[in-house]
């Protein structure tokens, strides 16, 4: 090979290397889809107990055979966490759920907090975003060591995670298994489930400098859960599997498929 085929090897590689590799990579790793947070259940918007709703700072799927939402979803970011607006404690019923939601007497002495879904602390962006946070939708009975303990903690970790990422999906939700639990209430019956669920993901970038797609899972008991909130970590896949949902679908089948089946608690 002559020198002017070597030199035009070398032009060839370097512009590969520093302008085409770069932007095959970036086609590899892919951004949040629209609405990629909205996970996928067995019912859809137009059966009677999977009522979907979208309010400013989330979406949620309210099954009216339990008086609570199946899933809250939304997407963080670190804009929001930056501006904040004072707690209401304006805890209303949802005028949205066309079968009523329930009522917040109905967890008048039962023992349990009204449990955020979406927490409050989440919504601070918007007064009308922190308002709707305490409609009963976004509520479910969760006993006081598991409210102000471990969910509390892995809240925090979320916020946390949306500061290191600059954004995170979020989905949170009792896990409805079956239609036996016990209940609660005066005007309505609300179930009262025996686990709660969150999956995340972000895009996050590895010590080795690669951008990817990770996510995490986590399913707590609804008593007096012990150690700390990553002690209950576990596949997305595995909560697919307790829950019947399909989270995070909007992503290509092979990114989200790998993202899925493994997790990494350094990143959380």
């Amino acid at each position: 090979m002559d020198n002017k085929c070597k030199a035009f090897w070398r032009v060839w590689f370097a512009l590969f290397v520093l302008v085409v590799f770069p932007r095959i990579l970036a086609a590899q790793t892919p951004e949040f889809p629209p609405h990629a947070e909205i996970p996928i259940c067995p019912g859809n918007d137009t059966a009677v107990d999977h009522e979907i709703h979208t309010y400013e700072g989330f979406t949620f799927c309210y099954r009216d055979s339990y008086e609570l939402s199946e899933w809250v979803a939304y997407e963080l970011t670190r804009e929001e966490l930056a501006a904040v607006v004072g707690r209401s404690n304006n805890f209303a019923a949802d005028p949205s759920i066309s079968t009523g939601s329930a009522l917040p007497d109905d967890y008048y002495r039962s023992g349990f907090d009204r449990g955020h879904l979406a927490p409050a602390a989440d919504m601070r962006f918007s007064q009308n975003a922190m308002n709707e946070s305490f409609y009963m939708s976004n509520m479910s009975p969760q006993t006081p060591s598991l409210n102000r303990g471990v969910w509390k903690y892995l809240e925090e970790a979320v916020r946390l995670a949306v500061w290191k990422y600059d954004r995170v999906l979020v989905v949170s939700g009792p896990v409805l298994d079956r239609y036996d639990f016990p209940v609660i209430g005066y005007s309505t019956a609300v179930s009262v489930p025996e686990y709660y669920y969150k999956v995340l993901t972000a895009l996050i970038t590895d010590t080795e400098g690669n951008r990817g797609l990770h996510m995490i899972g986590f399913i707590i008991p609804n008593g007096k859960p012990q150690g700390v909130y990553i002690d209950y970590a576990l596949t997305v896949d595995e909560v697919e599997a307790r829950t019947g949902l399909d989270f995070f679908s909007a992503f290509p089948d092979d990114i989200e498929d790998a993202a899925e089946c493994s997790f990494n608690i350094e990143y959380w």
